[in-house]
């Protein structure tokens, strides 16, 4: 079943708790695109200039670790974002991320964001909760398998 982009925002986490009329006006602010399967979507060290949700496909996220050796860290499917960090703040990727399928995303620009701030700042204060939420989860998690690997 191929799910419609309004849809695809009602399932994702970001926007939990938004009514139709403000996911509508969100909808608009997003750009879509198609990417092919083992296309690089951003490298790590690159720009963060955009948010991306995954409509259909599967998208690897991975970060170098040594001399050219790479670490998978996640494998996103529908309904699952990456790349939040670029809302937040102007800084380089931390990660890179890699189609591993046929993908079509939604993306959101920064500039874009800072245009929904303004337009339905509910909205966007939610959508940043979320990140911050996600964030503090992923320090945490960080940190224990830091603690882990100090303690070998």
């Amino acid at each position: 079943m191929i799910m419609t982009n309004l849809e695809l925002l009602q399932k994702t986490v970001l926007f939990k708790g938004s009514s139709s009329e403000e996911l509508a006006l969100v909808l608009g602010l997003f750009q879509e695109r198609q990417i092919r399967p083992n296309a690089t979507i951003f490298m790590e060290k690159m720009p963060a200039e955009a948010l991306y949700i995954v409509k259909s496909g599967t998208v690897r996220v991975t970060m170098m670790a040594g001399e050219g050796e790479e670490m998978g860290l996640l494998l996103l499917g529908p309904g699952e974002f990456f790349g939040e960090l670029a809302l937040v703040q102007e800084d380089v990727r931390l990660v890179s991320a890699r189609a591993e399928t046929s993908v079509e995303i939604l993306l959101l620009t920064r500039k874009d964001f800072q245009a929904l701030l303004d337009l339905d700042p509910r909205t966007a204060s939610r959508v940043l909760m979320t990140i911050t939420k996600l964030l503090a989860m992923r320090v945490k998690a960080y940190s224990e398998r830091l603690k882990d690997l100090l303690l070998l």
